[in-house]
């Protein structure tokens, strides 16, 4: 039997190039077309080499691959005869066919996980409000719908980052690039809002765990200054070369937290010890929030925020 493939390979020029998945991306100067008659006939091989016309070339419009393969018809009228002795093919099929099984089983995942975030990333871990952080509120809806600012870090990435230390600069690892002037502006504008919003954040502590003052729903009434705060980092840690960078995200998960804790506080009502708990995460998520932000504060850009006490 004799085997033949034509395989037919083009190369036209870069400039005549487009962005296809099926286009040669290896710059050529000039355009040919190689076409490579392999003959399979007892191990022998037979290559020939073709060039192209002037008219065939102003015909080609992109480059691509194309294969053509052509196995010579024969009748199937007789069943073959059981060969003794294996073949060049026949190795050449079993080492296929195990090539193939091998590379299903290896890629064949085990304990392994492939879901979507609400943004519609897909991420091969679980995905959930408190998966990362399990101090992170339990009442954050899982399509982010309950949230100031439905675009964070859990929208993009299915998980909840960790807290933050106070001035600690081990995650992020890096921050993003901004002009000082630009972070000036945006600190003078809303700077004064988000220190006496802050301040509502501090008095939480009392009237949260002691019960003696009623808190205040940030979801009809904003004298925590969270929308502020959220403005603020949109220039501190965004611009128009960036757009909106990881880090942003990073900072609104943390000021959702805010707005969850706090409904979580009102939430418990006279269980102290949930209340209690709902403050903490308040106040860890207030403090990972200022921690990005005095990262990015410097002697020319203003006075760094006071954490939470």
């Amino acid at each position: 039997q004799h085997h033949i493939a034509y395989l037919s390979i083009l190369f036209v020029d870069r400039s005549k190039r487009r962005k296809s998945m099926m286009m040669m991306r290896c710059p050529v100067i000039s355009c040919f077309i190689v076409c490579l008659v392999i003959s399979v006939q007892t191990g022998s091989f037979h290559v020939h080499a073709f060039s192209t016309s002037p008219s065939v070339e102003r015909n080609v419009g992109r480059a691509s691959w194309t294969v053509v393969s052509a196995i010579k018809k024969e009748e199937q009228t007789t069943p073959k005869p059981m060969m003794l002795h294996p073949t060049r093919r026949s190795c050449f099929e079993q080492v296929a066919s195990a090539a193939t099984i091998m590379g299903v089983m290896i890629g064949m995942p085990g304990e392994s996980w492939a879901e979507f975030a609400p943004g519609g990333t897909l991420v091969d871990r679980a995905v959930g409000v408190t998966v990362g952080n399990a101090e992170a509120s339990q009442s954050r809806k899982s399509d982010n719908s309950n949230v100031l600012f439905d675009k964070d870090y859990y929208f993009k990435f299915g998980a909840a980052p960790v807290w933050i230390e106070p001035d600690s600069t081990e995650f992020p690892k890096t921050m993003p690039f901004t002009l000082s002037q630009q972070r000036y502006d945006s600190l003078k504008k809303y700077g004064d809002r988000v220190k006496a919003g802050l301040q509502q954040v501090q008095n939480l502590k009392y009237s949260g765990v002691n019960v003696d003052n009623p808190i205040i729903d940030p979801s009809k009434q904003d004298v925590y200054a969270l929308r502020p705060m959220g403005l603020m980092s949109n220039g501190f840690l965004a611009s128009e070369n960036t757009g909106a960078t990881n880090e942003l995200f990073l900072s609104r998960w943390y000021i959702n937290e805010i707005y969850l804790g706090i409904q979580d506080m009102m939430a418990a009502g006279d269980n102290k010890e949930q209340a209690k708990q709902a403050y903490e995460s308040t106040k860890k998520a207030t403090n990972s929030y200022l921690s990005m932000i005095n990262r990015v504060i410097t002697p020319k850009v203003g006075d760094k925020f006071e954490y939470i006490s």
